[in-house]
């Protein structure tokens, strides 16, 4: 996919997920494509956790990861692309809920 930098000001993707149960077949796979496809952005996975507990909150989800790119336009429009909405199949197996946020690059 080919999107032309549009600006200068960078971002923050932050996916916040709940694993189904088997994820772990899936689970490789689906980082290596995304991986894969992020690259081409020059995104940088900053961090992908495992929560352990909620401490305030009713929700409980499995996995946090923040991706940081040198474009917020890129960033906001990447994942409605065609190439990234052909892994949304696999990752349907290993989610069974899936947030996304966009956030300006940098301390509030």
């Amino acid at each position: 996919m080919q999107i032309k930098k549009m600006t200068t000001e960078k971002a923050t993707i932050i996916v916040e997920g709940t694993f189904r149960e088997g994820y772990e077949i899936y689970f490789k796979q689906y980082s290596m494509r995304i991986e894969t496809f992020l690259q081409q952005f020059n995104a940088t996975i900053i961090r992908r956790q495992l929560i352990e507990d909620t401490l305030y909150g009713q929700e409980h989800p499995s996995l946090i990861m923040l991706i940081d790119f040198p474009d917020k336009e890129i960033a906001s429009k990447i994942f409605f692309s065609t190439e990234y909405l052909s892994i949304l199949p696999l990752r349907d197996k290993i989610f069974k809920t899936f947030k996304m946020y966009l956030a300006r690059f940098g301390d509030v």
